[in-house]
């Protein structure tokens, strides 16, 4: 018995640490796929169609080409975010009504975390996988 207690006294104290998000994210809508197109057109390198095209053609082999693809796309996000950065934070604010000073009071990681909350929220499944 004593055991048993323990055990919800365990898992009571381990709820309590579970982090409750300051925010809300509503269901994405038709409207919202003009902004991420948007913000992916600022964010995303212009120069894969020819990558592409060496696959098709057989020039090069698609496990180097997906490597090399990987490896720019992400390079070109980090350089690009900020060019975007107004864009986000619309999106964002019409996202979970939040203000940009109230969705930078919720620290570094918010606006990464939020946009990963999006992509990743069954909600959304049908906006992502379309």
């Amino acid at each position: 018995m004593e055991n048993v207690k323990n055990v919800q006294n365990e898992a009571v104290s381990e709820e309590k640490h579970v982090k409750e998000k300051p925010y809300t994210l509503r269901r994405l809508d038709g409207d919202d796929l003009w902004t991420v197109l948007e913000i992916a057109g600022k964010v995303l390198p212009d120069d894969l169609a020819p990558m592409f095209a060496n696959i098709v053609t057989g020039n090069a082999k698609p496990e180097k080409v997906g490597s090399t693809i990987v490896l720019r796309v992400v390079s070109t996000v980090i350089k690009n975010a900020g060019k975007a950065r107004k864009e986000v934070y619309a999106f964002l604010h019409s996202v979970s009504g939040l203000t940009d000073k109230e969705i930078n009071a919720l620290g570094l990681t918010a606006v990464p975390r939020m946009l990963w909350d999006i992509y990743t929220a069954e909600k959304n499944s049908d906006f992502f996988t379309a």
